[in-house]
């Protein structure tokens, strides 16, 4: 699991600026130079949102694995399909 830079912020903080960039960026009050500098910023942090559901995704197929390495199916019932990518412990 990569490292966590001490600038990067928390899922929730970077969600709530995302929101707020986009905001800004569908008003036409924005001039070009600042309208690029904010879709930086909303790419950096779109970035860091999916770093943190990755690993927050990696967490949760470790903690459904049984002790034999196999994804504990009847868990999370057929939603676990949304964090096995699609596997089973069927084939």
């Amino acid at each position: 699991m990569p490292a966590k830079k001490k600038n990067d912020p928390a899922f929730e903080e970077a969600l709530s600026e995302l929101e707020v960039i986009i905001s800004q960026l569908e008003r036409d009050d924005l001039t070009l130079d600042n309208a690029l500098l904010r879709f930086e910023e909303g790419i950096r942090l779109m970035r860091a949102c999916d770093t943190h559901l990755k690993n927050a995704q990696g967490k949760l197929k470790e903690l459904i694995k049984s002790e034999d390495g196999e994804f504990i199916i009847k868990v999370l019932g057929e939603n676990i399909e949304l964090f096995t990518d699609g596997e089973n412990s069927d084939g």
